[in-house]
């Protein structure tokens, strides 16, 4: 609990302070870039050539009542903590995520990977000292390549000379303005931000660390406890732990 709060101040005290946020609101102020637009050349992600097939990195997101996509369509506010590692590749439509979830109510750890061939995650978890591995099917889109960005200039984070981008997350619809910051020497991520559209407000902060701009084929070998998978449907030991999904599959950048 105490982690959670503390992320939380972290996040409202980088809102406020930040020339970049419109300090009445706490939103996004992205005419204080796009009016610098003229004056500088963009770097990244300039055309299609320059997009990755994959990347992989760690993370740590916080989110303090942050608009999730929910099942069927639905928007839910969630204040939670959330930390691991990231890998996705766009070609080959997999993803594996390595995660620890808290919401001061549940804390989750795990390992996911997500095939869109099959249609079918699959989930590595240990309760009471046993590892299960359950499969279910996909309830995420994997994405075929960075979606949705549009350049609005540049930015300092620290003294890091970055641009930023506007986008939407993958599943995010229109209930979450986000700016994505890259490191404009080697197009690296560096941060990414949303906020809600929609009323109640909230925010959300992902931080990325060892970033790599292609993916690891390695993480998306399944482990032996995989081979013979319970079914979610079928085994009641998911509901009865409480157990989440991580929160990055749906609120990744891209």
């Amino acid at each position: 609990m105490k982690l959670l709060l503390s992320l939380i101040l972290i996040i409202t005290i980088a809102f406020n302070n930040c020339s970049s946020f419109r300090l009445d609101t706490n939103k996004i102020d992205y005419s204080k870039f796009e009016n610098q637009q003229q004056q500088q050349q963009q770097q990244c992600f300039a055309s299609d050539n320059d997009l990755p097939k994959g990347y992989n990195s760690y993370y740590a997101q916080v989110s303090s009542n942050g608009n999730i996509p929910g099942p069927n369509g639905a928007v839910e506010q969630l204040s939670y903590a959330e930390s691991g590692y990231f890998d996705i590749d766009f070609i080959g439509q997999q993803m594996y995520v390595e995660f620890f979830f808290d919401d001061s109510k549940v804390q989750n750890r795990g390992k996911l990977w997500g095939f869109t061939n099959n249609n079918t995650q699959y989930v590595s978890i240990n309760v009471n000292g046993t590892d299960y591995c359950f499969s279910d099917q996909l309830s995420f889109s994997i994405p075929a390549a960075f979606n949705g960005l549009k350049y609005v200039g540049e930015a300092l984070v620290g003294n890091i000379r970055s641009e930023v981008f506007k986008g939407s997350p993958a599943l995010g619809g229109s209930f979450i303005d986000q700016a994505l910051f890259v490191d404009k020497t080697d197009c690296s991520l560096i941060i990414s931000s949303s906020e809600n559209i929609n009323s109640p407000s909230g925010y959300s902060l992902l931080n990325f660390f060892s970033y790599q701009p292609y993916a690891e084929s390695s993480n998306f070998q399944l482990p032996s406890i995989c081979s013979n998978p319970i079914s979610t449907h079928s085994n009641s030991l998911l509901k009865d732990i409480s157990f989440k999904l991580p929160k990055i599959i749906k609120q990744h950048p891209f």
